[in-house]
């Protein structure tokens, strides 16, 4: 087991609850340091010291986490060689650096108490770098007896003493802070220029240090508003910000082209696995650093390029890719390649669901297909039915009478017929809405089908020898709507039914009523709507025959639904 040092209790306390306190003795140990000097014995002991304080204060690790012994190690080999060599430069770096995390901390503090203590323990840092630490780095430019330091000696003690006097708030329990790293970077950044420069300026011009800090603190000022004016778009320019966050979200990888091509691929695979596969061969083609792809999904899978490298696993159920890598894949690259296989899985899911709605939409198709024929079939049966009464009253003595010789003349042709047309729909199942014929023809052939079936058939309007109507759908629902009325009188033998075909100049329409009892409140509501309940089972076939009649501009409709009275039209669309 690794031996560990643990924290005592008394020192957690002492670092959560004085933690104002740690930073402000942190600074003042610091000031000491700048006092004597770096050569001085006493200010490496109290920088010593400083960098202990800074251990208990720092924002990075819990205070109460355990430290293992080679890690404490290390640091105290590390303090030990900062401690011996120290000097005006490491003494740079470090105010530099302890500067960029405490402004990492401003800016997420809510408190305005807070806020304001860390930024009076920002400026003092800032001003102990230029004014106190510099003159100690490079004292052949800088006159270490000049007014800077003077200035600085004295505005120092008057920031700790005003960090002293602001109200104590509670800003840390538990859980770890937080520092913003990208603000503290570009924080060092600046000072670091903001130093150098001053330094570069004076040895190249020859400048006082004040003079030079200064025209330092202008070109910095005038950089950062030319690069906040290209930042943001404007006068039809994308802007730079706009570009940079485009890289930090592709990462420098091909990735719009990748989807690009994996949504033209979309539109051209329709099988799921197919799909996915062409997709692991562009992956590996199209995006750097990737070696190769292995995928499975249910009992499908697959694999293609080299399978070698770092792996990374990605399952969005039920689709699992692995990706195999030359290098290991960094937090925001995980991010992108999951990105990557969710939209894989994502698109998988739509093929299949595409797949199953085709299904679905053939299973319609058949289903649709097969309640039309119930119709014909039950069409066919009342003829030969009518045939069979018809030969039941032949007296067998006498032979086949005239007439009856004359009706199966007639009626067998006609069943042949309506019999091979129901065999080809079942064969192929569509409706040929686009057939049309004369409408004298039509009429004759329906009253000759009902011929023997008591039905009154008349004519409103004259016949024009041009007329011509789509005999299929007109058959659909003429025949569906003789049928329910049949059945219905099945139920009351006493029924009338009437069938009128109405010619006029504005269209055709075909009424088939009968003298029965009206439809209920509910199945009126539904009808043609949808399959609905009823006694003898109407409902499907004329909603069938609405939904195919409309894009042919016609429309079945109950016109009249009155005791006595009870009237359905097929009938053009009118606007």
């Amino acid at each position: 087991m690794t031996p560990t040092l643990p924290a005592t209790g008394f020192v957690i306390r002492i670092a959560l609850r004085w933690r104002r306190q740690l930073l402000v003795a942190m600074l003042a140990l610091l000031y000491l340091v700048l006092l004597l000097g770096p050569a001085n014995p006493v200010a490496r002991t109290l920088f010593v010291v400083h960098l202990g304080l800074f251990m208990l204060w720092q924002p990075f690790v819990r205070t109460d986490q355990r430290i293992e012994l080679p890690i404490l190690a290390m640091m105290f080999a590390l303090v030990a060689v900062v401690a011996v060599g120290l000097n005006g430069w490491l003494l740079l770096v470090w105010i530099a650096m302890l500067a960029g995390v405490v402004g990492g901390k401003v800016f997420l503090f809510e408190s305005r108490w807070s806020k304001l203590f860390y930024l009076l323990a920002l400026l003092w840092l800032i001003a102990a770098l230029l004014l106190l630490t510099m003159p100690v780095a490079v004292p052949q430019i800088i006159n270490t007896e000049s007014q800077v330091i003077v200035i600085g000696r004295l505005v120092a003690p008057a920031v700790l003493g005003m960090m002293m006097l602001l109200p104590p708030e509670r800003e840390v329990d538990s859980q770890p802070e937080v520092v913003d790293f990208v603000y503290s970077v570009v924080l060092v950044l600046l000072l670091a220029v903001l130093a150098l420069g001053s330094v570069a300026i004076m040895m190249l011009a020859g400048h006082r240090y004040v003079e030079a800090l200064l025209e330092t603190l202008l070109a910095i000022g005038a950089a950062l508003l030319i690069l906040g004016w290209v930042w943001n778009p404007h006068m039809g320019m994308a802007g730079v910000g706009t570009v940079f966050s485009r890289y930090l979200m592709s990462v420098g990888m091909p990735v719009e082209q990748w989807l690009h091509a994996l949504a033209d691929l979309a539109q051209r695979q329709d099988d799921p696995d197919e799909f996915v596969a062409e997709a692991a061969r562009d992956m590996v083609h199209r995006l750097p650093w990737v070696t190769g792809v292995e995928w499975q999904a249910d009992a499908a899978s697959g694999s293609c390029g080299a399978i070698q490298g770092t792996r990374s696993e990605f399952t969005f159920a039920p689709l699992v890719v692995r990706i195999y890598t030359r290098y290991p894949l960094s937090p925001s690259l995980t991010w992108h390649f999951s990105l990557l296989a969710q939209l894989l899985a994502e698109f998988r899911a739509d093929k299949l669901r595409a797949r199953q709605l085709k299904r679905l939409t053939y299973v319609e198709a058949i289903h649709e297909t097969g309640a039309r024929l119930t119709h014909d079939v039950k069409n066919l049966l009342q003829t030969l039915r009518t045939l069979c009464t018809a030969a039941q009253d032949e007296q067998a003595d006498e032979g086949v009478s005239p007439a009856f010789a004359t009706l199966l003349r007639r009626q067998l042709p006609a069943i042949t017929e309506r019999l091979g047309q129901t065999l080809e729909k079942l064969q192929a199942p569509r409706l040929e809405s686009d057939e049309r014929v004369l409408l004298r023809r039509w009429w004759d052939d329906l009253r000759s089908h009902y011929h023997l079936s008591g039905i009154e058939f008349a004519v409103e309007g004259e016949f024009a020898d041009t007329v011509q109507v789509p005999a299929a759908l007109f058959n659909l629902a003429v025949e569906n709507l003789i049928a329910n009325a049949l059945d219905k009188r099945a139920a009351s033998p006493w029924l009338i039914i009437r069938v009128t075909l109405r010619v006029a100049s504005d269209g055709i329409s075909v009424d088939v009523c009968d003298d029965g009892k009206p439809l209920g409140a509910v199945l009126t509501r539904e009808l043609f709507h949808g399959p609905v309940h009823s006694e003898t089972g109407m409902g499907i076939g004329l909603y069938q025959a609405a939904r195919l009649l409309e894009p042919a501009g016609l429309a079945v409709s109950l016109v009249a639904n009155e005791p006595g009275e009870v009237c359905f039209r097929l009938a053009p669309i009118r606007d």
